[in-house]
């Protein structure tokens, strides 16, 4: 009898966790996994950083490597440098990216996007966006001619595949520029921005300095063309 009493009596006195203890359990369980989700979305908005970064290298090159004729179809810009106040002279075009599409400035950009295997088009297409590179006139496909699918109110020709920009947090739009002198000579430049646009195309110099950064301009001058434009 005496070891039945004993039995309950020690039921009795194991009554688990206090209310005070629960709540303490349940606020650092909290704190924890706020922590690990800061970390997984910190890592993850690393990780699509990183996927950006490695298209917009193929961008770049594809560009820096594409033959530009001095007289392309790109638009007229006119710079004057700060410390030498001499002026200068570039033809200017750009591959515009954000979440949703890829627009090229130009004929020229576009040919140096589809002959690096970056978008897609018909051999047709590409044959007749070639033929009319240096024209006055442009020449746009009809939507739904491979990742080609429609044309900008400036003319621009306007893709979609898998290279739009996948950061949520440090950009969400990109832009590398092509700047041909007068000599013929090419120029490179890089920008981005996390603000959105509305009718403008304004961009933060934050932004478009880590951006630049990270694509391999570590040297690059920010400039008033193209607004934030490093080259």
């Amino acid at each position: 009898m005496n070891k039945i009493f004993k039995k309950i009596k020690k039921n009795q006195n194991n009554k688990g966790f206090s209310l005070v203890e629960l709540i303490v359990i349940i606020a650092i369980i909290s704190i924890l996994a706020s922590v690990i989700g800061i970390c997984v979305i910190r890592y993850m908005e690393k990780a699509r950083q990183a996927l950006d970064i490695h298209n917009a290298s193929m961008i770049r090159n594809a560009i820096n490597t594409y033959a530009f004729a001095s007289d392309f179809q790109g638009r007229d810009v006119w710079y004057e440098d700060p410390e030498t106040h001499e002026t200068e002279h570039y033809k200017r075009g750009w591959v515009y990216v954000d979440k949703d599409e890829i627009r090229c400035s130009d004929q020229s950009c576009a040919l140096a996007l589809i002959e690096a295997g970056l978008v897609f088009v018909s051999p047709e297409t590409e044959a007749k966006i070639k033929e009319n590179e240096e024209s006055s006139h442009r020449w746009f496909p009809q939507p739904g001619d491979g990742d080609y699918y429609r044309q900008t109110a400036i003319q621009e020709y306007v893709f979609k595949n898998e290279l739009t920009v996948h950061a949520r947090r440090t950009w969400n739009t990109y832009q590398i520029d092509v700047y041909v002198d007068d000599d013929g000579e090419l120029h490179l430049g890089a920008s981005a921005s996390n603000a959105q646009r509305s009718g403008g195309h304004s961009k933060d110099a934050e932004t478009a300095q880590l951006f630049a950064k990270k694509l391999g301009f570590e040297n690059a001058k920010i400039t008033p063309i193209g607004e934030q434009n490093s080259r």
